[in-house]
Parts: structure tokens; C-alpha cells; sequence
């Protein structure tokens, strides 16, 4: 019995690794999404940039974390079936977290999503206004040139 312990031992904290560093992952999404909204200066777009693709090295991350633990789940099921409470309590109290910092990341996300769209709908409006500024500065002010030259043709047969 003791030899088919060990490889449940090992799985189980093969897993129980991949869910924290999936934990971590989701945290560092919150911490960026929470970076993100609390801008002042949403013309900073370095920052942002920064912290778009930090939040998408955690979407990533996340993606591979899922795909290894299908991967362990598909080769060893008899191990996640056969996890001693202690691990599954574990498992358990982890996955719950993960789940709450994804509901907390999908919120915030979803309010900097409405954020950003507000603000692109201003500066849309106020490139309208400023393009239409512009087109009556032009024809109000600038000469005409076309009233003031009378057209020529060239006649090449004479």
C-alpha cells in the first residue's frame, strides 16, 4: 500500500502547487485590474500598457495552469478521487479563493471596461467637435481659390 501512496502524495502536491501559483496569477490580475482603475492620469499611456500586458501574462499563466492540471486530472484520476482529507481540505479552501479573486477580477473588470469605453465616447466627441472647429476655421477663413481664378485651357491645335 505504501508504494501507491507515494505517487498520490506527489500528485496531490504537484496540484496543490499549480492551484497556488494559480492563485497567485489571479491575485496579480486583481492587483493589476486595481492598478488600472485607480489611474489618475489615464493619459499615462505607458503605464497602461504595462499593465495591460502584466495582466495578460496572468491570463496566460493561468490558461497553462488549467491545461496542466487537465493534463494530471486525464493521466492520474484515481489520485484526485483517492486525496487524503487533509489534501482535500486544501484543495478545497484554495480552489475557493481562486473562485473569489476571479469573481472580484471579473467586476472590477467589467467597471474599468465601462470606465474606458466612457472615455473613449469623450474623446471621440471631442475629435468630432475639434475636426468640425477646424472645417469651419477653413471655410470661413481661408481664400477660395477656385471663385478667384477664372479656368484656362490650352488649345494645341493652334
Amino acid at each position: 500500500m505504501e508504494p501507491k501512496m507515494e505517487p498520490i502524495n506527489e500528485s496531490t502536491s504537484h496540484i496543490c502547487n499549480l492551484l497556488d501559483q494559480k492563485l497567485d496569477a489571479f491575485r496579480n490580475f486583481l492587483s493589476a485590474t486595481v492598478s488600472l482603475q485607480e489611474m489618475s492620469d489615464i493619459h499615462d499611456f505607458e503605464k497602461i500598457e504595462t499593465l495591460i500586458e502584466k495582466r495578460q501574462d496572468c491570463v496566460t499563466t493561468i490558461d497553462r495552469i488549467d491545461t496542466r492540471i487537465s493534463e494530471i486530472k486525464e493521466d492520474d484520476l484515481s489520485s484526485v478521487s483517492a486525496l487524503p482529507d487533509g489534501s482535500k481540505i486544501k484543495i478545497e479552501a484554495t480552489v475557493k479563493a481562486i473562485e473569489d479573486t476571479a469573481v472580484k477580477a471579473a467586476h472590477l473588470n467589467k467597471e474599468l471596461e465601462t470606465m474606458l469605453q466612457i472615455h473613449h465616447g469623450n474623446i471621440k466627441n471631442q475629435l468630432i467637435k475639434f475636426s468640425q472647429s477646424r472645417n469651419g476655421i477653413k471655410e470661413g477663413y481661408a481664400p477660395n481659390i477656385h471663385k478667384e481664378s477664372k479656368p484656362r485651357f490650352l488649345d494645341i491645335k493652334t
